[in-house]
């Protein structure tokens, strides 16, 4: 009989591995130290009853290896465009708001293209894109209007870390797979996280044999003849047969942990995002959308019926702040921009500041590229962290599904 594949880590990273896994006809063990599934894309319910996603993540459809993730655990039909005219962003300064394509293709329309782009834009939008040296991408945009309008919006959004210091290398990964035709779409979770990823996925898996453990942290590892031989978590060990496989879908604080010699992040970027219930009496809208800002400390709004979601990316400056101004300042500042995106909408009394100190690594220009090799036989690790792509949902989803298919013999 065929060994078990152990996936410690129900992020997405270990939630893709297990999908392939089990699709692959191996047979599959899932454990997780939090009380759910989903890592950073859970949704939370709080509790006086507030429930909303950890933060407001999105996919592009270039994501491919996330959308197959989700078309296979059959909830693709969930995840819509809330944008599909381009990207409303709000101009705080002049109060004025423009919708942007995220595709260079899409601004041969003029009402789709950044403000302010001009000719000199386009060689310096070319160099971000193209496969050279690695360096901070703000420099590359010094004097442009498109840097606060496009660059650094975008660049905060998909690496967490100030557009200063952030790698074009990896900024680059992304932009060549929106920039081919059909892959700068974004999509959103019609109903959140939980109900649109983490929820259908954990049922795929449990009606195909595979049971969930929460609670179980994995403290060490026990090994034999250079290979694992036992997971030991709290109150429970479980011993490896010779041809069972461990994948650790782990943060990387955790692979430090279990195996000091391999090299992990060791600095981060903070997120902080911004929960506000609506009122009922006047909902927002029947479909979720989503809205830009520049100029201020709010940069990503995500509107639903019933709450709305605020992100602030590489939010050093902001993560010791007082909550309760920091809420109110947020407040205020997307007001504007809600009646310039054309929502009339109240925020109600039940709100929620969620701050991530170590949500993801920093991606600075000339940063190591993280691509560790297993101390043991049957054994892989696995997570965001890993590659040279940006440390999104769409890394993990490739770590995890690759990782997986490499130990059970069918991926180099």
């Amino acid at each position: 009989m065929a060994g078990v594949l152990h996936i410690v880590g129900a992020g997405i990273a270990g939630i893709s591995g297990a999908v392939a896994a089990t699709a692959a006809g191996k047979r599959v063990s899932l454990y997780e130290a939090a009380p759910q599934a989903g890592g950073r894309c859970r949704t939370v319910s709080g509790p006086d009853g507030f429930t909303h996603d950890n933060g407001a993540h999105v996919l592009l459809s270039a994501n491919h290896a996330a959308l197959g993730l989700i078309e296979r655990i059959g909830a693709r039909d969930a995840w819509i465009e809330p944008e599909p005219q381009g990207l409303p962003v709000y101009d705080a300064g002049t109060g004025a708001l423009a919708r942007i394509g995220l595709s260079p293709w899409r601004w041969l329309r003029r009402d789709q293209r950044p403000p302010g782009l001009s000719l000199t834009d386009l060689p310096r939008l070319a160099r971000l894109a193209a496969p050279l040296a690695d360096r901070s991408i703000g420099p590359l945009f010094a004097g442009s209007a498109l840097h606060d309008h496009l660059v650094e919006p975008l660049t905060v959004a998909v690496l967490n870390t100030p557009v200063a210091r952030a790698s074009s290398a990896r900024m680059g990964q992304a932009l060549r797979r929106v920039m081919r035709p059909g892959g700068a779409r974004l999509l959103v979770a019609q109903n959140g996280l939980g109900p649109d990823l983490v929820d259908p996925a954990i049922a795929w898996l449990s009606q195909r044999g595979v049971a969930l453990r929460t609670g179980a942290r994995l403290r060490e590892i026990g090994v034999e003849d250079g290979r694992a031989a036992a997971l030991v978590f709290a109150g429970k060990t479980i011993t490896l047969a010779p041809d069972d496989t461990v994948l650790l879908a782990l943060p990387p604080a955790e692979i430090g942990r279990l195996f000091p010699q391999i090299a992990v992040p060791e600095s981060f970027e903070p997120i902080v995002n911004a929960h506000f219930s609506l009122d009922p009496a006047l909902p927002a809208t029947a479909a979720p959308r989503f809205i830009g800002l520049v100029g201020t400390v709010s940069q990503w709004v995500l509107v639903r019926a019933d709450h709305l979601s605020v992100t602030v990316s590489a939010a050093e400056e902001y993560a010791s702040d007082n909550p309760e101004r920091l809420l109110a300042r947020i407040e205020e500042e997307i007001a504007p921009a809600l009646v310039a995106a054309g929502l009339s909408c109240v925020i109600g009394e039940q709100r929620r500041l969620v701050k991530e100190k170590r949500a993801t690594m920093t991606q600075n220009a000339g940063g190591a590229i993280f691509c560790p090799v297993s101390p043991l036989r049957g054994l892989a690790i696995a997570g965001d962290w890993i590659g040279a792509l940006p440390a999104t949902i769409e890394a993990a989803a490739i770590a995890g599904s690759d990782a997986a298919l490499a130990l059970a013999g069918m991926r180099p």
